[in-house]
């Protein structure tokens, strides 16, 4: 697991035996300037998951009844978890860690159900409520992670 994020990992290892060059230096910099609101943004998900995981498939259920009466509590658990990784993630400003520790798992889990269309729908009114709900600076945050999480679903559809 990385100390800080994937970026500034490699390029502390990168500089093993020297000095950070100012291109380095920046990128640190980047990090250290936005804790404050990659901060603010965990904790917002954190505490509000629960009723935007509620929100978006209540929204979903509306649409599909049955696959909400057999399969909520997974649904459910399924959402709370990638949100859960995505809060992190913005925490830890990093991408590749997203990328490492959940969409496999996200991708795989929903693959062998064979529910890419609805779960793509799921997430996207997930991403709706965040930017219903919570500051546009926690959408903005946000977004990436959720925009790749869509184009993964729709991809298998």
């Amino acid at each position: 697991m990385h100390a800080l994020n994937h970026t500034l990992d490699q390029k502390v290892l990168d500089a093993d035996g020297r000095y950070l060059n100012t291109q380095e230096l920046n990128a640190l910099e980047q990090y250290a300037q936005s804790y404050v609101n990659r901060m603010e943004a965990y904790q917002q998900l954190r505490d509000r998951s629960r009723d935007l995981v509620t929100q978006a498939l209540t929204k979903l259920g509306q649409a599909h009844i049955e696959l909400m009466q057999k399969h909520k509590a997974r649904c459910e658990y399924d959402m709370s978890e990638t949100l859960r990784y995505v809060a992190l993630s913005i925490l830890r400003d990093d991408e590749v860690f997203f990328k490492e520790q959940m969409m496999s798992w996200l991708d795989t889990i929903l693959l062998a159900h064979k529910r890419h269309d609805q779960c793509a729908t799921a997430y996207r009114y997930l991403l709706d409520a965040i930017n219903a709900d919570l500051p546009s600076t926690t959408s903005a945050l946000a977004r990436p992670y959720f925009d790749g999480i869509i184009l993964t679903l729709q991809s298998h559809a």
